[in-house]
């Protein structure tokens, strides 16, 4: 005589899908904490990390979307001065990320 089965293929479907979904909503959240660091490393790193032209031209061109032209044209400065200041910052910036973020690292040396 066979004994009967609790384990029915829905239930382990369902057993399956639930599993799945939290591990999903884990990493998602652990994404999250990673994302919120990564925000507070870089927001400390402009603070400390980057000359006062650097940082005016990073918040001109990356937070108010101003385009290079229009950054100099504010600043009195050349469009290659602008672009000699951000691509300096851009360095700087991932310099200290990479160093907080071992996974980031393989991007500066790229």
């Amino acid at each position: 005589m066979r004994r009967k089965s609790n384990l029915c293929l829905d239930l382990f479907t369902e057993n399956l899908a639930s599993l799945q979904e939290y591990q999903q909503r884990d990493f998602l959240h652990s994404g999250r904490r990673e994302h919120q660091k990564m925000l507070q490393v870089l927001q400390r790193a402009m603070r400390y990390e980057l000359t006062g032209r650097q940082m005016e031209c990073v918040r001109l061109y990356y937070f108010e979307e101003k385009k290079m032209w229009e950054i100099a044209q504010e600043l009195g400065i050349g469009v290659p001065a602008v672009s000699k200041h951000l691509k300096k910052a851009r360095y700087r910036l991932a310099r200290v990320m990479a160093y907080a973020f071992e996974r980031l690292e393989r991007c500066v040396e790229d």
